[in-house]
């Protein structure tokens, strides 16, 4: 092999899978990763030409060296099914319609209050606990939905950061057999981590503006 032949080769992208357990995005020249088992998410600044797709980490070998060398990358291809992260949603949920809170609505709110209080659980614990739902994906019965949760929700005792409303806002919803799509995204300078629901391009949980500096790294 000439010379020439080696230099190109080294310049073509190479693949390889995210381990188990690490999601991946890429935020400007930087990357970010969320591993689930640790609980904690790791930012690799100037990570060259990396590519994410999925599990599909595409790039010069020098940069998947790298991550290699960060037990991040999967020695062999596996099974697991990844659902990619969505894009972010751009429009709100249709107007609700005038509805209180019945008295099934209260003991609902209240008993999903005390299972998501009850322990601080993991990334990976509520990935395995919300795994494989199913449900309506109604936008109008979502926002009325929504509306109820929001009229209790100041009721509660503690609500915490957006990870426990996140939570209990989709558990509401699948009491009524609904669904939503629950995306963590984060961003750099400074990093910061947020949560929501969700629903194609509707966003479910809050006002679609407040999520543009966010890039979506794992969907559950």
């Amino acid at each position: 092999m000439s010379r020439a032949d080696a230099s190109c080769e080294a310049a073509q992208p190479h693949q390889a899978s995210l381990a188990e357990g690490i999601h991946a995005v890429r935020v400007g020249d930087d990357l970010i990763l969320l591993d689930l088992a640790a609980d904690d998410y790791l930012c690799l600044p100037e990570c060259g030409e990396v590519d994410v797709v999925g599990r599909t980490v595409s790039g010069p070998m020098d940069a998947l060296l790298r991550l290699a060398a960060e037990e991040l990358l999967h020695p062999t291809k596996t099974d697991e099914v990844r659902g990619e992260a969505p894009a972010l949603p751009s429009a709100r949920l249709p107007p609700p319609p005038h509805s209180r809170p019945t008295l099934r609505d209260v003991l609902t709110f209240a008993a999903i209050w005390v299972r998501c209080v009850r322990r601080r659980p993991t990334l990976l614990d509520l990935k395995q606990r919300h795994h494989g739902r199913r449900g309506r994906r109604d936008p109008a019965a979502l926002a009325a939905r929504v509306e109820v949760f929001r009229q209790l929700l100041p009721f509660a005792p503690a609500t915490g950061a957006c990870l426990l409303q996140a939570e209990m806002l989709l558990r509401f919803l699948n009491a009524d057999d609904l669904d939503a799509d629950w995306v963590f995204g984060v961003r750099t300078f400074p990093f910061l981590a947020h949560c929501w629901l969700q629903c194609g391009d509707q966003c479910v949980s809050e006002a679609p503006e407040t999520l543009n500096v966010y890039r979506p790294i794992m969907v559950i």
